[in-house]
């Protein structure tokens, strides 16, 4: 049989690589197999100003950020990459849709979240204003993470639109 809190888990990522594929109309993404030790997060084919971005997925009765942070932290290592996201499934919000997606928590420490936003700040010499306005809209929205003060989220439709450089998402922007 398989184990429950796996079929969680599995669910979640499946429903992650689904809503990002979308999303950033990138059929590259894709979950990660496995690596042992040197595991390098839970999908694969999702970058950044030309950089993987580690991401791990986690569906846990108690969430345990602090941990999952560390866990995120190891992986991004072993990937030689700077960017990572924890996305984790908020409670009473649906992860079998894309709109139940969209609203599933992307979590950062400060310093990740502003090293995304300084980036996403830089990697083009247009449409300067425009990004200087996203980077700040996303700082203002980031929510601090319930019992620590080092991490903040933001919904995954939000971490969406930074990957994809502030345009719509979606081949309908944004309607599914």
């Amino acid at each position: 049989m398989v184990n429950p809190a796996k079929k969680k888990g599995t669910s979640l990522e499946t429903w992650t690589v689904r809503y990002l594929a979308w999303a950033l109309q990138d059929t590259r993404i894709d979950r990660m197999p496995l690596h042992g030790n040197a595991d390098q997060g839970d999908l694969i084919g999702v970058r950044f100003c030309g950089e993987p971005v580690c991401v791990e997925c986690k569906d846990t009765k108690q969430p345990n950020y602090r941990k999952h942070w560390r866990e995120l932290l190891v992986e991004m290592a072993n990937m030689d990459t700077p960017y990572g996201v924890l996305v984790q499934h908020r409670k009473g919000v649906g992860v079998k849709s894309l709109k139940g997606m969209a609203h599933q928590m992307a979590v950062f420490d400060v310093e990740t979240l502003e090293r995304f936003l300084s980036s996403h700040m830089g990697h083009a010499l247009s449409g300067l204003d425009g990004r200087r306005e996203l980077a700040n809209r996303l700082r203002r929205e980031a929510k601090p993470v319930p019992s620590n003060p080092t991490l903040v989220w933001l919904p995954l439709e939000r971490f969406a639109l930074l990957l994809n450089d502030g345009l719509p998402l979606g081949p309908d922007h944004g309607e599914d």
